[in-house]
């Protein structure tokens, strides 16, 4: 999933050397997970931005390990598209995330999701609304 995500974002954005992928435990193994907790303990002065698939789940699981020792993570769960955009862009533009443009982000990311069975019954209501 993680590198299906960088792909797209590479076609829509644009590529972003700074943005990594890793596809972890790909038949058993555990070396890209050792990968990226090595890259982190190793570059303590850079901001990282972990994003997860699924809460609980063990790439997550994992990941959380890295919050105990490392102040230079932040890590997100629920990853989609336009939560890894709007990331991939603000960090074009600042050195860091602050902790209220991720906030914000997060925010905007979560109105991504929407039902749209929902959606069309509240337009079919509220066009026949507007005819009577």
């Amino acid at each position: 999933m993680a590198v299906g995500m960088k792909d797209t974002l590479n076609m829509i954005v644009g590529d972003d050397k700074n943005i990594v992928a890793y596809a972890a435990y790909i038949n058993g193994s555990t070396a890209e997970i050792t990968k990226v907790k090595k890259m982190v303990e190793e570059s303590s002065d850079e901001q990282f931005i972990i994003l997860t698939d699924l809460l609980g789940g063990s790439v997550n699981n994992e990941m959380i390990q890295l919050l105990k020792n490392n102040n230079n993570v932040k890590l997100i769960t629920g990853m989609n598209l336009p939560l890894a955009m709007q990331l991939q862009l603000k960090s074009q533009t600042v050195e860091r995330i602050s902790d209220n443009d991720l906030k914000s982000i997060i925010a905007d990311s979560r109105e991504a999701l929407t039902d749209i069975n929902e959606l069309l019954k509240e337009e079919r209501m509220s066009v026949n609304d507007q005819i009577l």
